[in-house]
């Protein structure tokens, strides 16, 4: 047969963060990679004639809890310790930023899969729906005062569609309009399928794990969930649910 191109191997060290490298998130569409560091700073990575080298950095010396690109590649959400949510773009400019309730802690956070929302999710078991504009749309409970630990869509990570980059990254992205899933994570074990944040009839799984990680498949017709169980001795489990 054909022979394949495997692309050669080559490593890289970038050397920058003074801390420990809490979260690395990379950019498929523009081809960067995000980083952060335990004090909170982020570096933005890019490929420049074969070397890496840093483009952006962001620094509020505060933790971040989490940092998401939107699946167009061309806007990041960022997730702060304190309460602190910023949007900004791939390019490094400011689109809004936001401080929430000091009765809300931030755990984690995440784009529809359209690019038109952003849930924020916290350790009190609910998701703060907030427009492209910053603006609260809703306020959800999902798990009362059980901590969501990640929020997980079934649809691609990224869209790789044609991009004009000249037009307004709020109303353009033309993501498959498929029904997508949202996997919600909680610290107890326990995950809840929703199609949005206001589902009415939404699926829960009991995993029964203390610890646990969360990916769908390619298709998004499996969600793979990983984590720790305590028996007479530890051990760990893989558990795969179908999604009909």
């Amino acid at each position: 047969g054909q022979g394949i191109d495997v692309p050669s191997r080559t490593n890289y060290n970038l050397r920058g963060h003074r801390s420990e490298v809490t979260m690395v998130k990379w950019n498929e569409p523009y081809q960067k990679l995000a980083s952060c560091d335990s004090t909170g700073i982020i570096f933005v990575w890019i490929k420049y004639e074969g070397r890496w080298s840093i483009e952006l950095i962001n620094d509020r010396n505060t933790p971040v809890t989490s940092f998401s690109w939107s699946h167009d590649g061309r806007m990041a959400l960022i997730c702060y310790q304190d309460g602190f949510v910023l949007v900004g773009s791939v390019a490094g400019q400011r689109y809004w930023s936001t401080m929430l309730p000091s009765d809300s802690t931030i755990s984690c956070g995440s784009w529809t899969p359209d690019d038109q929302q952003v849930y924020v999710a916290t350790t009190q078991g609910g998701i703060i729906v907030m427009d492209v504009h910053g603006n609260i749309v809703n306020k959800v409970s999902l798990l009362a005062d059980i901590p969501i630990t990640d929020l997980v869509w079934n649809c691609e990570k990224f869209n790789m569609e044609e991009r004009d980059d000249t037009t307004n990254p709020f109303v353009d992205n033309r993501f498959n309009s498929r029904l997508c899933v949202l996997a919600s994570c909680f610290k107890n074990g326990d995950i809840k399928l929703l199609r949005s944040y206001d589902d009415v009839s939404p699926v829960l799984l009991r995993t029964g794990f203390q610890t646990m990680f969360a990916e769908w498949s390619n298709s998004g017709e499996l969600l793979a969930v990983a984590g720790r169980v305590s028996l007479t001795h530890t051990e760990t489990e893989v558990n795969y649910h179908h999604l009909n």
